[in-house]
C-alpha cells in the first residue's frame, strides 16, 4: 500500500457527481456523493445496538443530567427497519435514524446508534468479504480532510492511498486519522464499485452493478436499503 500524491485517480468522482447547491439548499442526493455510471445503489447502515443500562425506552438523550458520565453496555442489534415499525415510520429509501428523533421528540437514550462517518470493524469485515469476489485488482482508498490530524497538504483533497482491498484493515487503524475508522470514499481500480461514508452519516452509500447490489441485500448480516441516483440522503422527516 502506498500512500499517492497525484490526485488524478480521484477526479473522476468529482467529474461524474453533481456538486451540492449549498446557497439554495434542496438536500443532499446520490447524485451528489456518487457517480453517475452506476446502475445500482443502496446505503449500508451502520449498526444499531440497545444499551442494556438502560430499562426506560421512553428516556430521551435529552432529558439526561448535564455532565452525566455515560457507560455504554451493548445488548442486542436493532435493525432500521425494526425500528420504524415499532415507532411506525415510514420504511422508505430516505430513512434514516434521525427519523426517530422526529417522530419522538428526541433520540431515546436505550439506543445506541450507528457509527458517523465510518463504518465499525464489523460492518467492514462484512462489506470487505462481500466485496472480495467482484474485486480484481487494486483499490483506491481516500480520506476527507477533516479526517485527518494536522492537515498540512497544499489542497483540499484530503490523503489517497493505493493498495490491495484487505489494507483497508490497515487504514482503519492509522493514527494520523481523527476518528481511526473506514475511508471517506474506495473503490477498485476498475471502478466497477465505489463506497462513501459522509462524516455526518451513519451509514454508508454504495454504486456498482447488479451482481454486487444482489450481494450486499441478501447478506444477512449487513442492512442494506436500495436507494437510486434521485433519493435524498441527508435527515428531513418523511
Amino acid at each position: 500500500m502506498k500512500k499517492l500524491q497525484d490526485f488524478k485517480q480521484f477526479q473522476w468522482i468529482q467529474e461524474e457527481t453533481e456538486a451540492i447547491d449549498f446557497k439554495n439548499w434542496n438536500g443532499c442526493y446520490v447524485s451528489n456523493l456518487i457517480p453517475h455510471r452506476f446502475q445500482h445503489f443502496c446505503k449500508i447502515i451502520h449498526p444499531i445496538y440497545r444499551d442494556l443500562n438502560i430499562q426506560d425506552e421512553t428516556l430521551l438523550w435529552s432529558q439526561c443530567k448535564p455532565g452525566e458520565s455515560v457507560h455504554f453496555q451493548y445488548g442486542e442489534r436493532l435493525t432500521l427497519k425494526e425500528l420504524a415499525e415499532k415507532y411506525k415510520i415510514p420504511f422508505t429509501k430516505e430513512i434514516t435514524s434521525s427519523n426517530i428523533s422526529h417522530v419522538l421528540g428526541g433520540t431515546p437514550r436505550y439506543l445506541i446508534l450507528g457509527e458517523e462517518g465510518s463504518m465499525d470493524k464489523e460492518t467492514l469485515h462484512e462489506f470487505v468479504s462481500v466485496m472480495n469476489p467482484f474485486t480484481k485488482g487494486p483499490c483506491y482508498f481516500q480520506y476527507h480532510l477533516l479526517k485527518i490530524n494536522n492537515y498540512q497538504e497544499n489542497h483540499g483533497n484530503g490523503h489517497l492511498y493505493y493498495g490491495e482491498l484487505e489494507d483497508v484493515y490497515k487504514l482503519y487503524e492509522m493514527g494520523e486519522f481523527i476518528d481511526f475508522g473506514s475511508p471517506s470514499y474506495w473503490w477498485g481500480e476498475d471502478r466497477s464499485w465505489c463506497v462513501y461514508t459522509d462524516y455526518d452519516f451513519d451509514f454508508s452509500v454504495v454504486g456498482c452493478s447488479k451482481e454486487v447490489i444482489d450481494a450486499l441485500l441478501g447478506n444477512n448480516e449487513l442492512e442494506c436499503i436500495e436507494v437510486d441516483l434521485h433519493t435524498r440522503l441527508d435527515s428531513r422527516r418523511l
